[in-house]
């Protein structure tokens, strides 16, 4: 499965719950000043049906990986919209916490803020997904110059790879105050968060504080594969790779996860795979 952008980004986590709760206050206020509710229950109100449509948005990071279509998204956002309505109304009724009447009265600005907070996160999501994709697929202008670009990755990695005794064949990971020790064997793949690498294995994910530049150099070349400038593959966990959009690919893990690989990522898969 792709990496969600709040677990691979720390800075855009905070960035969505800061928006949301600004977009439950807003909504909470909205309430008092127009639907002459208690502060108590406009607030409990705008909690729940912005607390629904968070875990929706966060959620369908991953329908909008891989649907693109916007017809598609435009039903999905109804969707959404209906399924928010239907068991905010239903929790708010149970608990006797706002009538019917003045949950309808209130509809058309539960709508305006509903549609308009997803389409903003549509859109975020979008431009995020759409920045990793360009980031995949820089590629020189012209087969030579991908050419000279292979060449020049190949004699780096020549000068830059240790020699086999020195390749890795386990990590170390500090975590408070245990110390964890990851076989190579148990990882399914490396991927970069921010100044650190998250490594996941089977069991489970760890925080090692070091460059992907390192672990590139560090582990054996023929069993961990740089498939992307942020991710490295241990090559005995791939189940397939597939095309994914122009000049994009997906590599699907054992494990069922999908990761990203550039167009130099897939060649270099490719070249050592033997394919």
């Amino acid at each position: 499965m792709i990496t969600h952008l709040f677990i691979s980004s720390r800075h855009s986590l905070l960035t969505g719950i800061i928006l949301a709760l600004l977009v439950m206050a807003v909504m909470a206020g909205l309430f008092i000043l127009y639907g002459d509710l208690k502060p108590l229950t406009a607030l409990t109100d705008a909690f729940i049906f912005i607390g629904l449509l968070a875990v929706c948005g966060t959620l369908s990071w991953y329908f909008f990986a891989y649907i693109w279509i916007w017809q598609a998204q435009a039903a999905f956002l109804l969707l959404v919209q209906l399924i928010c309505l239907g068991v905010c109304y239903t929790v708010l009724s149970l608990f006797n916490i706002e009538s019917a009447e003045t949950f309808t009265h209130m509809l058309p600005l539960r709508l305006l803020i509903g549609i308009g907070s997803w389409v903003i996160l549509m859109q975020w999501y979008r431009i995020i997904q759409s920045r990793d994709t360009a980031m995949s697929n820089v590629a020189e202008t012209s087969p030579q110059q991908e050419n000279r670009r292979e060449i020049s990755h190949m004699t780096e990695s020549t000068m830059l790879n240790p020699t086999p005794t020195e390749w890795l064949d386990r990590i170390s990971v500090k975590d408070g105050g245990r110390i964890h020790i990851v076989p190579l064997k148990d990882i399914l793949y490396l991927q970069a968060s921010g100044d650190y690498v998250t490594l996941f294995t089977h069991t489970g994910q760890y925080l090692k504080e070091q460059t992907m530049k390192y672990f590139d150099t560090h582990l054996p070349p023929s069993t961990f594969i740089r498939i992307h400038r942020s991710t490295i593959v241990n090559a005995d966990q791939i189940l397939r790779v597939e095309l994914f959009g122009k000049e994009s690919y997906n590599v699907r893990l054992k494990s069922g996860t999908n990761l990203r690989a550039s167009v130099s990522g897939y060649k270099l898969l490719k070249e050592q795979l033997g394919l």
